[in-house]
């Protein structure tokens, strides 16, 4: 239920298996479809050459059946005996949708000019190699057993970019948390007895289609409500349920959703998750998309929502002088004038009185170049370092930053009890995951609903809800 980056079809990576590779793609802030991106057997192969068929039209683009075929096989790898579980036409129909929501951002990421550098794919596939404790030669054997090529990840790596840059434009940009909005949720968290915690959750759900009518909608209800039945008397295992019969993205891992906290559980569950006992199965319950089910594996935490420690942060009370080149003084004579202010401070001229006269920072300047208190870990990497060695009343050596050059003057060091900002941070955080999950389902929607879109596939069944 997590967006992007998120962590909703997250997979354990296992070191040196590719098969487990995409799961890395959430470091990158990729979608969670990474995986299901194929190619195309070359047009070069030798041998008899069979008609690849079109199973959908997606805008000006299409799909095919052997990217299906393909994308299939990898989820089957992956998904293991709970695979077999699983009506083929219904895993079939799952991973197309996918492929279909994929192509259809990938086209939105076009026509708003989307672009990924080259260097941004290079740091996408050092960080898959990281997270999978390979170097880059491991990674090309990998990506090689794995029947695709160095070129195909590339590209793979590139949509899925964009796909997440588009995200960030289009729905990211909209989520907003003001000060209200967290006041809210700390009462609320208080009103639940102020618990934090962690829940290990198994979902089920079965869409109903946009506009049915009253019988259909009571005869999926009705259809969980056996399937629960069955679950609560011992004769069905829910992850063997969710793997045959859910149509969630989750179906093909048993329904697993991993752990989630507490404040980012999706505000459908939130008011049934809560109350679970481990091991207890929800009753039935609906929303927009359908009906639902849902199981508590475990549950862990129970902090309360003020941490059990004090949050206590160092702050130091500094002032710059930052120099920087420009067309009329170049680098080396920015560096020449900053090693003379070095000297007349030296000499016991004021720091405040250089500052307001020679600093380029507009923002500090008129204060005697004056940051206030700041908290090193907030700062440049270059700055934080010269920060660290200073004692108070000490004046650093110039150094250089992104910026110019720089001389640091320390007149103050503290540490300050941050609990109560800590504590609307991360109510901030989770509303805002939240929020941008809410927005995120109902961005897609519309570019599905607004899309043109024709499937072709026999036995397909929609499992979008609409």
């Amino acid at each position: 239920m997590r967006h992007l980056l998120a962590t909703s079809l997250v997979l354990a990576i296992t070191p040196l298996a590719f098969t487990a590779l995409p799961a890395a793609a959430q470091s990158l802030g990729m979608p969670d479809d990474f995986s299901l991106s194929a190619t195309t057997p070359s047009s070069g192969e030798s041998g008899a050459q069979t008609l690849d068929k079109i199973i959908a039209v997606v805008g000006d683009d299409v799909v095919l059946e052997s990217e299906l075929d393909q994308a299939v096989m990898r989820i089957q790898a992956r998904a293991g005996s709970r695979a077999s579980q699983m009506p083929p036409n219904l895993l079939r129909s799952q991973v197309l949708d996918k492929l279909i929501m994929q192509r259809l951002q990938i086209q939105r990421a076009r026509d708003r000019n989307v672009e990924i550098s080259e260097q941004e794919v290079d740091d996408g596939l050092r960080r898959i190699a990281q997270q999978n404790s390979m170097n880059m030669q491991q990674l090309a054997r990998a990506v090689a057993s794995d029947g695709m090529t160095m070129s195909q990840l590339r590209e793979q790596i590139r949509q899925e970019l964009m796909i997440s840059k588009l995200r960030r434009q289009e729905v990211m940009s909209q989520v907003t948390v003001s000060d209200d909005d967290v006041d809210r949720y700390l009462e609320n968290q208080s009103l639940r007895a102020a618990e934090d915690r962690e829940y290990r959750v198994r979902h089920i759900v079965v869409p109903v289609p946009q506009g049915a009518d009253s019988e259909t909608v009571e005869s999926t209800r009705e259809r969980l409500q056996t399937l629960r039945d069955e679950i609560v008397a011992g004769d069905a295992d829910f992850a063997d349920v969710a793997a045959s019969q859910s149509q969630g993205e989750n179906a093909m891992e048993g329904g697993d959703m991993g752990w989630m906290d507490g404040g980012y559980l999706p505000s459908t569950f939130a008011d049934v998750v809560p109350r679970l006992q481990p091991g207890e199965t929800s009753d039935v319950f609906r929303d927009a998309d359908g009906f639902h089910l849902v199981q508590l594996e475990d549950v862990r935490g129970g902090e309360s929502v003020m941490p059990d420690r004090k949050v206590m942060v160092q702050e130091v009370q500094a002032s710059h002088i930052l120099l920087k080149p420009n067309e009329i003084r170049d680098d080396e004579r920015t560096r020449d004038l900053a090693r003379q202010l070095r000297e007349r401070l030296e000499a016991g001229d004021d720091f405040a009185a250089l500052a307001r006269e020679y600093s380029d920072d507009s923002a500090t300047a008129n204060q005697g170049g004056e940051l206030g208190w700041v908290q090193p870990q907030r700062l440049d990497p270059a700055t934080r370092r010269q920060l660290s060695d200073l004692a108070t009343g000490d004046v650093s050596p110039i150094f250089q930053t992104a910026e110019g050059y720089e001389i640091l003057r320390v007149a103050d060091r503290r540490e300050r009890d941050q609990t109560r900002e800590a504590v609307r941070e991360r109510a901030r955080r989770a509303l805002g995951e939240q929020k941008s999950t809410e927005e995120g389902e109902m961005w897609l929607r519309k570019l599905r609903d607004e899309a043109y879109v024709d499937v072709r596939m026999p036995g397909y069944q929609s499992t979008s809800g609409s």
